[in-house]
């Protein structure tokens, strides 16, 4: 289940603003699911445009986000059958982004991509409620829109 948290504690235990996101692409054939904890300034909003971010893979093993950015931490959550937290199928990407399209007390929107050194990418989208915002998800005010590409 992914979690937007405005101000709580995520994934490494650090305190901050964090976008806890969860996949389980079920019609995928060869995909398991996967996730990844985001962790962005304290205080983070986007709101007259998307900002986009770049993340390296700097020791093979994780992805890092650009120094001085709106992303603080990349912590890609265990996935099925795997320990790199990545998708098994694919395994750690060479590089990748993610792009903010809103952050505010309501929700995080966006997209993230995984690039290959084969040349393909994995492209995740999500819309993820503040928990006040998705009580109100039961009551029909809200639609989500996690999915992968």
């Amino acid at each position: 289940m992914s979690r937007w948290i405005r101000n709580g504690s995520g994934g490494n235990g650090q305190h901050g603003t964090w976008i806890d996101l969860s996949y389980d692409p079920k019609s995928t054939a060869g995909m398991t699911r996967f996730g990844v904890d985001i962790r962005l300034v304290n205080g983070a909003v986007v709101s007259g445009g998307p900002v986009t971010v770049a993340l390296s893979n700097e020791d093979g093993q994780r992805l890092v986000p650009a120094a001085d950015s709106l992303v603080v931490d990349w912590l890609a959550s265990v996935a099925t059958h795997s320990t790199t937290g990545f998708p098994e199928t694919t395994g750690v990407p060479v590089a990748g982004s993610v792009t903010l399209d809103a952050v505010n007390d309501d929700l995080a929107a966006g997209r993230f991509v995984y690039r290959y050194r084969d040349g393909s990418e994995l492209t995740c989208t999500f819309n993820v409620p503040s928990p006040e915002r998705a009580a109100g998800f039961l009551d029909g005010d809200y639609e989500d829109d996690d999915d992968d590409d």
